[in-house]
């Protein structure tokens, strides 16, 4: 019976727990600018820095230089980089960020993610 309470008083507790915050996407540019541009964004092993000037750089997992240049589309970042001589295809997809994590998703919010912390 003792057993029945706790799992039951359990149950309500996570019902009424708060739910996490939500992630919030980045729609406009001039958001993207004061909330990303300029933040060295840090994903374990590697990192990049997104400028102002519409340029980019950081470092891969495997210790690659990674340059490249991004624009902002409508409500998509755009990027074209390379990482070491490699060029990756050019690429537009959603941001959305959660207290200090920023995630850019690629092929417009429908291919992989990637999350940094800033």
């Amino acid at each position: 019976m003792r057993f029945l309470q706790w799992t039951v008083c359990a149950l309500v507790l996570g019902l009424v727990a708060p739910a996490p915050a939500a992630a919030k996407p980045i729609k406009k540019q001039k958001d993207f600018m004061s909330m990303i541009v300029g933040k060295k964004l840090e994903g374990g092993d590697h990192w990049i820095l997104i400028s102002a000037d519409g340029k980019l750089r950081g470092v891969s997992p495997k210790g690659e230089k990674i340059i490249g240049a991004w624009v902002w589309n409508k409500r998509f970042f755009c990027r074209n980089v390379f990482i070491g001589k490699t060029q990756l295809p050019e690429n537009c997809g959603t941001v959305e960020t959660e207290g200090n994590t920023v995630t850019f998703t690629r092929d417009k919010g429908k291919g992989r993610s990637v999350s940094y912390s800033f």
